[in-house]
């Protein structure tokens, strides 16, 4: 098994790869380009309008461009039209550059004896950052290899002569795809609402704390007013020349001294008269 040369390649593949560019050889390699079909995954929810295109047509600038976001796959159909012989097997990959921006080709990696046709390659990004390609632009190798013979096993299957993306394997990838971006984003989302749930129930334990202090306040206030008042009361009565006594049991005063048991006796508060006291001044 020997992979052929680029004197080989020149020699062999203008009539194996249509269109054929000279200069599209690369060493022991062929540059493949992007075609015109492609479809790219999204993190939006299925659209279910009949007119919401699936496949991108890649036509003339500025329609000439396809965006892979981070996480989404991809499905690009290639511009040649490619022909191995049955005595050949091809490899195929992606190039190195795009690999760098993150981009993996999780589609097969070679190309049965007695294949005709266009090929399509599946890509998944897994980079940070978006990746644009244009159409024409040369994305993909192809190497050829020899078969130790001409070979009875040569493929026969459905995507013979494909020159379109089939609406079969856009099925189960029409819907959401939930990238690692996708779910980190709502997970941010998550985290945001909980932080001002949080602030919201800091500032009303805050509020219900101060309405505590305040009727705290209030009802101490109310427990102190009938002293207080007593005080004021009593200090009142003693500026304008009034005692407060104790009132006696009118049962006990009346036992002990009949006539100190009178309607007048019955006052708690007697004004102190002048009379007493020049009384108690010729006593003395």
């Amino acid at each position: 098994m020997a992979f052929w040369s680029g004197e080989k390649l020149a020699q062999h593949l203008p009539s194996l790869i249509t269109p054929y560019i000279s200069s599209n050889i690369d060493c022991a390699s062929y540059k493949l380009s992007v075609g015109e079909q492609a479809f790219v995954t999204s993190e939006q929810l299925e659209s279910t309008e009949p007119a919401a295109k699936l496949v991108t047509v890649l036509g003339t600038a500025p329609d000439n461009m396809l965006r892979i976001a981070p996480g989404q796959f991809a499905f690009i159909l290639t511009l040649e039209n490619i022909k191995v012989p049955i005595n050949a097997l091809a490899l195929i990959s992606m190039r190195a550059k795009y690999k760098f921006q993150g981009l993996i080709n999780v589609s097969g990696f070679h190309v049965d004896p007695g294949w005709d046709g266009k090929l399509l390659f599946s890509i998944y990004n897994a980079g940070p950052q978006a990746v644009v390609v244009e159409k024409g632009e040369a994305m993909f190798l192809i190497v050829y290899s020899d078969l130790d013979r001409d070979s009875n096993e040569i493929y026969r299957g459905g995507s013979q002569g494909q020159n379109s993306i089939k609406p079969d394997l856009l099925t189960k990838l029409t819907s959401q795809t939930f990238s690692p971006q996708v779910l980190k984003r709502q997970l941010d989302q998550v985290h945001e609402k909980l932080s001002n749930l949080q602030l919201r129930m800091g500032i009303t334990a805050s509020v219900a704390t101060a309405i505590g202090i305040v009727l705290g306040i209030i009802v101490a206030g109310f427990a102190l007013l009938p002293s207080w008042t007593g005080v004021v009361i009593a200090r009142t009565l003693d500026s304008a020349g009034y005692e407060i006594r104790q009132k006696p049991d009118a049962k006990e005063t009346s036992e002990k001294n009949p006539l100190l048991y009178s309607p007048r006796t019955q006052n708690s508060v007697e004004k102190k008269s002048s009379t007493e006291s020049s009384s108690y001044g010729r006593e003395l």
